[in-house]
């Protein structure tokens, strides 16, 4: 409800005033002279007030000067006896939005005084939705340099967080979380970008993690793997510094979670695990399974499926699993870096190994066996 305060010395004045708003909805505040009027702006803060140049104590122009000071997107109209151009323009000089002239009739208060309070509604509305985009766009702006400058740095540590990495994660994610809405999976307001960002961004806390441990060509011992584990809170805890990335830095900090509650750091199971983080790990494994490393050839997209599909409610949300899956199926989802399923498996064609997601990604094997969590 639009709060009005009508502020005049003159009891007929603000008996008429308030009647004819009060009968339109809005919440009249009343004040006989400046101090009240000033009190009641410091206190309740109205939106519109209707203010007469002329009262005891503290004149119109002093009430208007202080009242901007309070709240300068609060709309003033001031009420006047005599039309006098030089007391208006010092008006609006210190802040009024327009004037209106006394006595009233409920002709002229329909006509005249109805249409500038609508107007000035409609003003101040647009101006603060204008601000809001401004905002907004201002904000977005941060967060895709925040999530630019640590795609950079994580670039430069990682040498699997490539730009085709990062292209082919944001056409699954944006692909899966279509599919996801129209089975009708809630994403809980967080806005698409904020969760693009995210699943971009799971591995940023490698930057804490020391590259002899990251580059190592063999399987970690169980000390090395305390400190990989430690990745995904590093991570979050980079982005929670930053004001407005708290969504983003969820999916950090639980990507590595399993849907059955096996993962890390903290074993969430099924829907603890926010949405973002069961998509991250779904995108993350596939392109791990599709993409070539120093240690291992890469698998079909194929058999990359199966994998999925074999993991299904136990390392993966089911719901993800079967939307990628189904986005396949349907020719949506064919990465261009892959040869087609009729030239064979790699390395030799022979078919590698069930891939294991909780193994040791640094073995030299082609498919490691190391009992080990996944350091992806």
């Amino acid at each position: 409800m639009v709060k009005l305060l009508v502020a005049d010395d003159e009891q007929k004045i603000c008996r008429l005033l308030e009647s004819f708003f009060a009968e339109r909805g809005f919440n009249v505040l009343l004040a006989h002279d400046g101090k009240g009027a000033l009190s009641c702006i410091r206190s309740e803060r109205p939106h519109l007030v209707f203010l007469d140049l002329h009262m005891p104590g503290l004149n119109g122009l002093d009430v208007l000067k202080e009242a901007r000071a309070v709240d300068e997107t609060m709309k003033i109209i001031v009420i006047t006896a005599i039309e006098d151009e030089e007391i208006i323009r010092k008006a609006k000089s210190l802040g009024a939005a327009d004037y209106v002239i006394k006595p009233f009739s409920l002709e002229y208060l329909r006509d005249e005084v109805l249409t500038k309070v609508s107007t000035s509604l409609y003003e101040d509305l647009r101006a603060s939705n204008e601000e809001l985009k401004r905002s907004l766009e201002e904000m977005r702006g941060v967060t895709r340099g925040v999530v630019s400058a640590f795609s950079l740095v994580v670039s430069k540590i990682d040498p699997h967080y490539t730009h085709e990495h990062v292209s082919r994660s944001v056409e699954y994610a944006t692909k899966i979380m279509s599919r996801l809405r129209a089975m009708g999976l809630s994403f809980e307001n967080v806005p698409e970008e904020i969760l693009l960002a995210g699943i971009l961004l799971h591995d940023v806390g490698k930057i804490f993690t020391p590259k002899e441990i990251l580059f190592k060509p063999g399987p970690l011992t169980d000390e090395e793997w305390k400190v990989m584990r430690r990745h995904p809170i590093d991570g979050a805890e980079i982005l929670e510094q930053i004001a407005g990335l708290s969504e983003m830095s969820k999916i950090v900090r639980y990507h590595q979670e399993a849907y059955d509650g096996s993962g890390y750091p903290e074993g969430l199971k099924g829907e603890e695990i926010p949405v973002g983080a069961r998509i991250a790990t779904v995108v993350d494994a596939l392109d791990a399974m599709i993409s070539d490393r120093p240690y291992r050839k890469g698998m079909t997209i194929e058999k990359a499926m199966e994998e999925l599909k074999r993991n299904r409610g136990t390392q993966f949300d089911p719901r993800v699993v079967d939307a990628m899956v189904s986005l396949y199926e349907e020719g949506e989802l064919k990465p261009v870096h892959l040869p087609d399923a009729a030239c064979g498996f790699p390395n030799g064609g022979q078919a590698p190994a069930p891939f294991n997601f909780n193994l040791d990604r640094h073995s030299t094997n082609n498919y490691p066996t190391q009992q080990k969590p996944s350091a992806s």
